[in-house]
C-alpha cells in the first residue's frame, strides 16, 4: 500500500475525526478508474470504457482522459462534469488495501488533508464510537466499500471469461497533440465480429456470469472516446484564456515600473 494509507485502528484513530471531500480534485490527475458490474450502464453511458491489465488481472475502466496523471472531468473548481462518478470516486479518503494474508481491511488516506483530532473543530465524523465500536457513518464506509469490491470481482470474472474465448483485441486510440499523433498502448476493446461468430453454448456461458452485457456496454461506449477530444479542447482553451499573458498587458510606468493591463486578460481570444 502507498505511505499515506493506513489501516483503521483503535490505537491509531480512536481519537481522529474525518471530513467527506467538498469536491473532485483528489481526482484531478486520475486518468482512469475500475468499473464495477452494478455500474456499467451508467459508466458506458459517460465515459469510454476499455480493458486494460491490472496488478490483480485484466478489468474493464471508465477513461478520464488518454493523458497521464489528467481527469479532463474534474472542473478547475472541483465539480465533477459527467453524469456518472465511478464507484472507485465515491468513498475518498477511503479504499480497502490488501493484507499480507490477503485478507482487506479498511484504510484511509492520512494525506488527504480530510483526518482531523476529534477535539478540532465541530466537523466530521469520528471514526470510532466511545466504546470502541466503528461509528454508524465509518461502518457504512466499510460496507459501501466491501460492495463496490464484489462488483470489482464480478467484472473481473467476466473480463477473463471473454479473454479466454479470445474476444478481447488491442485498441489503437490516437490522441491528437499539438506536436503531433501519439498512440495510446495498453488499451483493449471487444472483437465485436469474433463476439458474433461465438457458439450458441459459449454464448449462454457468457451470458450467465454477466460478460455478454459487460461486452455490449465496452462496444457501445467507445463512441464516448469524442467526448474526451471535446472536454480536451475546452479545457485547453479556458487555460490558454487563463494563462496566457498578451505582449501589451505590461505598460511602463515614469518611475521605471511596470504596470499590469488587466483589461488585456479579460478579451476572448
Amino acid at each position: 500500500m502507498p505511505e499515506t494509507l493506513h489501516v483503521i485502528t483503535r490505537e491509531r484513530h480512536l481519537h481522529k475525526k474525518w471530513q467527506r471531500p467538498t469536491g473532485y480534485g483528489f481526482a484531478a490527475s486520475i486518468n482512469l478508474a475500475p468499473v464495477g458490474a452494478s455500474e456499467i450502464a451508467h459508466a458506458g453511458r459517460a465515459f469510454p470504457l476499455a480493458f486494460v491489465d491490472m496488478e490483480d488481472g485484466a478489468t474493464l475502466v471508465a477513461l478520464f482522459s488518454l493523458h497521464r496523471d489528467r481527469n479532463l472531468f474534474v472542473a478547475p473548481d472541483g465539480r465533477w462534469l459527467a453524469s456518472h462518478v465511478p464507484a472507485a470516486l465515491q468513498n475518498f479518503p477511503f479504499s480497502l488495501g490488501r493484507q499480507a494474508d490477503g485478507k482487506f481491511a479498511l484504510c484511509v488516506n492520512e494525506a488527504s488533508g480530510l483526518i482531523r483530532d476529534t477535539a478540532v473543530g465541530e466537523h466530521g465524523f469520528p471514526f470510532f464510537a466511545s466504546d470502541g465500536t466503528p461509528t454508524r457513518e465509518t461502518q457504512a464506509i466499510a460496507d459501501s466499500l466491501t460492495r463496490a469490491r464484489r462488483s470489482l470481482d464480478v467484472v473481473r470474472n467476466a473480463v477473463a471469461a471473454l479473454a479466454t474465448r479470445g474476444l478481447l483485441e488491442p485498441w489503437p486510440v490516437v490522441a491528437k497533440e499539438e506536436t503531433g499523433d501519439r498512440r495510446i498502448g495498453g488499451l483493449k476493446r471487444i472483437n465485436e465480429a469474433a463476439l458474433n461468430a461465438v457458439g450458441a453454448d459459449d454464448l449462454v456461458a457468457l451470458r450467465d456470469c454477466g460478460a455478454l452485457a459487460t461486452a455490449y456496454c465496452q462496444l457501445f461506449s467507445m463512441g464516448n472516446i469524442s467526448v474526451l477530444g471535446s472536454l480536451a479542447g475546452a479545457q485547453d482553451r479556458a487555460r490558454r484564456q487563463r494563462m496566457a499573458i498578451p505582449a501589451n498587458s505590461f505598460i511602463p510606468e515614469d518611475d521605471g515600473n511596470l504596470k499590469i493591463d488587466w483589461s488585456t486578460f479579460l478579451k476572448d481570444e
